[in-house]
């Protein structure tokens, strides 16, 4: 077991390094990844200041207990980024080999696809966290962010909760896009959905009643109101512990599930001889 464990954790750095030397090879591209997120950043916060009249807005203040809507924002907008490294990055992680022209050679590999989509979410993740610093640095020089510096470590902790959570979600979708081939469709739906359902750019208290309680079923809905509740002192509706537990059970389901829909997809798709047509 601990040979079996090491060698499908060998597989997946294997993976993570080789998607660091292609993007790198591509070092226009590769910068403009941490460009294109503070370009699209920028508008919608000084949007939010003509809109409102300034930094502050008391109507926020009341919503949530703090009224800085740039950093309410960025800490929202930041977590797009993970949600997007589940939906797209891990759920087309395979995909990827087909353009590559290494499909065949991962499928021939003894260990099993689910572990390169891993390997695919650790670069991912990796290369997230660095827009993200990189994001936080840039804007904080524009607008002075307010941050309370001991709240970093807890934030940490719910964050990595919920890409565990996530990373349920890129499996589910890596399966389907075996079987659909066009994944994007799904994951086109999904982001919708999650990002109108997610506190991003606005408190659960603005959402429909059936939307505020479907966004319960989200993890990144408690990884967004625990890390602003941390680092912002947003008032929270539920407490600490209940957010703990219900996010502990989401990475729980959401793996499990996702594990058994790519697993018995994969195994279809074997069985049936069409995985040549992927």
């Amino acid at each position: 077991m601990i040979k079996r464990i090491k060698k499908y954790l060998l597989a997946i750095w294997a993976e993570n390094i080789k998607e660091w030397k292609i993007e790198l090879s591509y070092k226009a591209d590769f910068l403009r990844t941490f460009i294109d997120p503070i370009v699209y950043l920028l508008p919608y916060l000084l949007y939010g200041i003509a809109i409102v009249g300034g930094r502050e807005s008391q109507e926020l203040k009341r919503l949530t207990g703090m009224g800085d809507i740039v950093s309410f924002i960025l800490l929202g907008y930041i977590f797009i980024g993970f949600m997007n490294m589940a939906l797209w990055a891990m759920g087309f992680s395979l995909r990827k080999e087909q353009y590559y022209g290494t499909l065949e050679q991962v499928f021939s590999t003894p260990v099993p696809r689910w572990v390169f989509t891993l390997g695919m979410a650790l670069h991912s993740t990796l290369h997230q966290t660095l827009i993200l610093i990189f994001q936080i640095i840039i804007i904080n020089l524009i607008f002075t962010l307010r941050f309370n510096i001991s709240g970093i470590l807890p934030s940490l902790i719910i964050i990595a909760l919920m890409l565990l959570s996530l990373y349920g979600f890129g499996m589910m979708i890596a399966g389907l896009t075996l079987t659909l081939k066009q994944g994007w469709l799904v994951s086109e739906a999904l982001s919708g959905i999650m990002m109108v359902i997610t506190p991003i750019a606005y408190p659960l208290a603005v959402l429909p009643i059936f939307l505020r309680k479907a966004s319960f079923f989200i993890p990144s809905t408690y990884g967004i109101i625990a890390t602003r509740h941390f680092l912002l002192n947003e008032r929270l509706e539920i407490s600490l512990t209940t957010i703990y537990l219900r996010l502990f059970l989401l990475t729980m389901v959401w793996i499990s599930f996702g594990l058994i829909v790519f697993y018995l997809i994969d195994k279809k798709t074997r069985e049936s001889g069409t995985l040549h047509t992927y």
